[in-house]
């Protein structure tokens, strides 16, 4: 009897970690993130579906997904940013992007954005994940100016499914500064994509920007 209840404790603990290692497909990730794994809602809800706890802790994970919402089935987009939103620190008006069509996307490639130096910003990045989990999505930004570049690559996290609006905000707390100084000040060319952990690029655009005084 003590080596069954040795097992079935076993057991338990292999499932009960099985279902951990799931849900961090679908919980947001820091810069360590490796975790891979089935991104398809169906078969990781029917994973270990005779357990009632596991299965109510991954409905909850998923939320609205587990309930069948993946989304639009008619649109193949797995990713739709929405809207791509810098705020400042004082009285000033929001930047806002609409990428989720082609005449917001052609808006922002032709005005660009302009930002003065020094001023403390935040941005917002709305949007929608449709069909499957989409595991380790990165924000890439690329700036460049006079031969010179630099990168940055943001870790966002990892989503499930649904028709409403994700929203990732940077910094959470605090506010970024923008560079300040006359060999900072001038127009830049600035490349944003959005790529997730299997390296495919969901998302990439062009824009001009302009840092000044």
């Amino acid at each position: 009897k003590g080596a069954k209840k040795g097992v079935a404790r076993a057991s338990g603990r292999a499932r009960i970690g099985c279902a951990k290692a799931m849900a961090e497909q679908v919980e947001q990730a820091g810069p360590a993130y490796t975790q891979k794994g089935t991104g398809n809602v169906s078969e990781l809800l029917q994973a270990d579906a005779e357990d009632e706890s596991l299965r109510k802790y991954k409905e909850q994970l998923l939320g609205a997904a587990a309930q069948g919402d993946l989304g639009d089935a008619n649109d193949p987009r797995k990713l739709i940013v929405t809207e791509f939103r810098v705020m400042f620190n004082r009285a000033a008006p929001d930047l806002v992007f609409n990428l989720d069509n082609p005449a917001g996307m052609m808006l922002l490639k032709q005005n660009g954005m302009s930002i003065k130096e020094g001023v403390e910003y935040k941005f917002r990045i709305s949007f929608r994940v449709q069909h499957e989990i989409l595991a380790g999505l990165k924000f890439c930004n690329k700036t460049t100016k006079m031969g010179f570049s630099n990168s940055d690559d943001l870790m966002i996290g990892s989503y499930p499914p649904q028709s409403a609006p994700h929203v990732f905000e940077f910094p959470r707390h605090g506010w970024m500064e923008a560079p300040k100084g006359m060999m900072y000040r001038g127009s830049y060319t600035a490349t944003d994509k959005f790529v997730d952990s299997d390296g495919v690029c969901h998302l990439t655009y062009q824009y001009p920007l302009k840092v000044g005084k």
